[in-house]
């Protein structure tokens, strides 16, 4: 038997299964150029270790995978996939271009994601450092994928280092390491709540570099509470180590607007058994807005993916129009409305401390 909390934490881990399983369907339908050729790596690794994770059996397993990645996806989900994905690239690039590719990225719950992958493989030999931290079943499900794979792991520069893990019991799993260190990539097997106590250490990251910390779709699953210690705990580390770091958080997570819509969403979650602690707190941009600010940082730019995908005012887009008819060309969305209605409710939010924060500019394009 598990307990009500490793009950939760299973299914809030769940939830990267689901985030996979979309990117997979997107870029099977061609959303995504280049390819994402590191998503089949990671399907792969959960389809050999997952039946060894906490709370699940082989019936459990198979019906779970076959959900995941046999059923297709709507049109509607692998748009909204794509620019969830394209917008967080096009905010991270700006940044490593800012900071002429000397800086870091550490990803709060980074789960199955591959962009430490594509980042890499985009910035080779450069200054760009990559931090991945997640529970440690999801981060060895994570580590075995990249050890299994000699193109991740010359693209990781992990030199001779050598694995091939091959797990055939739950002990075995449970042996296995959650943690993976390189020089230009980093894996931390930890539970995020874990942050706010000052006993714990990243002696991999470097606080004197401009550092860009991600959360996708992660820190809406803790309290209010649990959020601010987190944040605290990443500015605390910065600016008491470098009084001049530049330190930016990117967050991008789902919101309630209270309308009826909102309401649907918590719904479906719930019969998951799935709560989201922030999405009624903090239910539009206004509010997040003005948490960040209040929270003490420079300035909280604030979005929305119906205003990124250009369902809103001309002008306002971050995608061209070539791209946007590339997209709307594979797959029929001829709901107009309903996606309009879908993207307001997930926001992207750029802030954080230090002088080179304000100058993503997309936040605030106008015609």
């Amino acid at each position: 038997m598990i307990s009500p909390l490793q009950r939760h934490d299973k299914l809030v881990r769940a939830t990267d299964l689901d985030a996979l399983s979309c990117r997979f369907n997107a870029n099977q339908r061609g959303y995504f150029i280049p390819p994402d050729k590191y998503i089949p790596e990671m399907i792969r690794s959960y389809q050999k270790h997952l039946p060894f994770c906490q709370g699940y059996t082989n019936l459990s397993v198979n019906r779970t995978l076959r959900a995941a990645f046999q059923e297709p996806k709507l049109p509607l989900i692998n748009r909204g996939t794509y620019f969830r994905t394209k917008s967080i690239d096009i905010v991270l690039d700006d940044f490593i271009s800012q900071h002429e590719n000397k800086c870091q990225i550490v990803s709060l719950g980074s789960g199955s994601d591959t962009r430490a992958f594509r980042t890499l493989e985009k910035y080779p030999d450069s200054g760009v450092i990559y931090h991945e931290i997640d529970f440690p079943e999801s981060t060895k499900i994570k580590r075995a994928a990249i050890v299994n794979n000699s193109e991740i792991m010359k693209l990781i520069k992990s030199g001779d280092l050598i694995e091939n893990v091959a797990v055939s019991s739950r002990e075995e799993f449970e042996s296995l390491k959650s943690d993976f260190h390189t020089s230009v990539y980093h894996l931390y097997g930890l539970d995020l709540r874990k942050l706010t106590s000052s006993s714990v250490e990243f002696p991999h990251v470097d606080p004197t570099l401009p550092t860009i910390i991600i959360s996708e779709c992660v820190l809406c699953y803790l309290t209010p509470e649990e959020n601010v210690q987190i944040l605290s705990y990443w500015t605390d580390m910065f600016t008491s180590s470098c009084p001049t770091a530049t330190m930016a958080f990117l967050i991008y997570e789902p919101m309630s607007l209270n309308d009826s819509f909102g309401k649907t969403m918590v719904k479906n979650l719930s019969g998951r058994g799935i709560t989201l602690p922030t999405f009624e707190k903090f239910p539009d941009l206004d509010s997040r807005k003005q948490f960040y600010t209040g929270f003490g940082f420079n300035n909280a730019n604030v979005t929305d993916l119906s205003v990124i995908g250009g369902y809103e005012k001309e002008g306002q887009s971050w995608i061209t129009k070539e791209e946007f008819n590339r997209i709307s060309s594979l797959e029929l969305v001829d709901e107009v409305e309903e996606i309009k209605l879908l993207l307001r409710h997930y926001c992207l939010i750029f802030t954080g401390i230090g002088q080179n924060i304000r100058n993503v500019n997309l936040f605030n394009k106008d015609g």
